[in-house]
């Protein structure tokens, strides 16, 4: 049986798939004890497995039932692979732990709200600022949600507890919660002013280069040309599949949300799943193409099934499904390769609107919207990619402007849905109803009818933005 060790040697050296195949042996093996559990996690979620880190972390977590650190972590995980009703019910399980009820109360209430509970979930946030008054994250989802009992008095105790603080951590979230909350109260400056100090403590504790991601997607650009997707692609696979790719904040969530309502067609929202299914390839970042070459025919065909059987599996999907996960623009390459019958969507929006809703959103993994010109630079970088794939994958993507779609929707839908290869439901208006659970920054607008509200949003910050963009757009 290959060793942590061993398995650490094969991810160093790039042989992902090995590593993965072992892990996966080490970590099922049933009746293993004694295992560094919380390696065993970290080296699954090295590798992208999303489900193998959470068994691994069961484990550990087993090892202490009553440690909240474990039952914390396992709580993340669990939401991780979607089973955010499992999630759910293990923080209130936390809750009976007077040293991590406030967490408890903040988790659960983060999961509720993905099913649209917002009223349970604005109550479970409230709990857990009782329990702990300095727990700043449930002030940012109150804000997030627009869930204020009295603005004035909220901003008030919000500014007296970042008065009272002076550990990073603690008021980077707050700054973010008092930015959307003057942003309510209708003052501008102080709304960004607050932004701006969260975006720059992020920037301090976690320093970011964008230069590394531009180099990316333009090798990207040289790895999947018109002539090597067409050359790799397998014969059939993936009719009923659609990609939804765009920038963060772009509308991505929406779109999925207006396909879901067409039946039969499951939201599998975001994951890491066709990222799994590439391990063959030694990783997408960046992708070793020499070794694509190399594969053979039943490669391809066993990432695609891979790719499949992960999103059957973990969403119970049939044949029609969306998926939007965050970095579906890196992986659109390899996905016509494995799915060559599977439908792609760009949504783009104005990147001026976009760049302000990203900068003023505290969401994992978007360090590049610590600066506003990183924004700005990012989204370019981003919109070549995106006539990249329009260059290579041709019929088989489209580009649909948020604006059309908000502005004209029944000319936006009928196209999302003909492109798509679905018939657009006479309910598609009702989408905000969904059961479906949301888990990105969007959760709140999703619940709500269509709205061309959000269009020109960066208007009301123009003393702030507009010189900016005027030198940079």
């Amino acid at each position: 049986m290959t060793s942590l060790e061993q398995i650490a040697g094969l991810i160093q050296g790039r042989s992902l798939d090995k590593a993965a195949s072992a892990l996966a042996k080490l970590v099922q093996k049933k009746g293993r004890t004694g295992l560094d559990w919380r390696r065993a996690a970290n080296l699954a979620t090295t590798l992208g497995d999303q489900d193998l880190t959470l068994v691994a972390l069961q484990y550990w977590r087993d090892e202490a039932p009553n440690d909240p650190h474990r039952q914390i972590a396992v709580i993340h995980a669990l939401g991780a692979v979607a089973r955010h009703r499992e999630a759910a019910q293990a923080a209130r399980r936390l809750q009976e732990q007077p040293q991590a009820a406030a967490e408890g109360y903040y988790l659960e209430g983060l999961y509720q709200s993905r099913f649209g509970k917002t009223e349970q979930a604005l109550s479970l946030y409230r709990k857990a600022l009782s329990l702990a008054p300095q727990h700043t994250p449930a002030w940012e989802q109150i804000a997030l949600l627009g869930g204020y009992q009295e603005l004035s008095a909220d901003i008030a105790a919000m500014e007296s507890l970042a008065a009272s603080l002076d550990k990073p951590q603690l008021l980077i979230p707050l700054c973010y919660g008092l930015g959307r909350a003057y942003d309510a109260a209708g003052d501008c400056d102080a709304a960004f002013l607050r932004v701006q100090a969260g975006a720059q403590l992020r920037a301090q504790l976690s320093p970011f280069s964008l230069q590394p991601q531009l180099d990316y997607y333009r090798r990207l650009q040289g790895s999947f040309s018109a002539d090597r997707i067409t050359r790799l692609a397998n014969p059939a696979g993936g009719k009923g599949a659609v990609f939804v790719l765009g920038a963060p904040r772009s509308g991505t969530t929406l779109v999925e949300q207006i396909l879901t309502t067409a039946a039969g067609v499951t939201a599998t929202g975001e994951h890491m799943l066709m990222r799994v299914a590439s391990l063959p390839l030694a990783s997408m970042e960046p992708p070793d193409m020499e070794r694509a070459d190399q594969l053979a025919r039943r490669d391809w065909q066993q990432m695609a099934q891979a790719y499949l059987n992960g999103v059957r599996r973990r969403f119970s999907a049939g044949k029609r499904f969306t998926d939007k996960s965050l970095l579906n623009h890196n992986y659109a390459g390899l996905a016509a390769v494995l799915l060559p019958e599977a439908r792609f969507i760009w949504l783009r929006r104005d990147p001026r609107d976009v760049a302000w809703s990203c900068f003023r959103s505290r969401i994992s993994g978007n360090q590049w919207a610590q600066r506003l010109e990183d924004c700005l630079a990012y989204l370019r970088g981003l919109d070549d990619l995106c006539q990249h794939w329009l260059e290579v994958l041709g019929e088989r993507i489209t580009v649909l402007d948020y604006e059309t779609l908000v502005t004209e929707p029944d000319t936006g839908t009928a196209a999302l849905f003909s492109h798509a290869g679905l018939e657009r439901p006479a309910h598609w208006q009702e989408f905000h109803r969904s059961a479906s659970p949301v888990a990105t920054a969007s959760l709140a607008q999703v619940r709500k009818p269509l709205s061309a509200a959000a269009v020109g949003a960066w208007r009301r910050y123009e003393k702030q933005l507009g010189p900016l963009y005027a030198e940079l757009l």
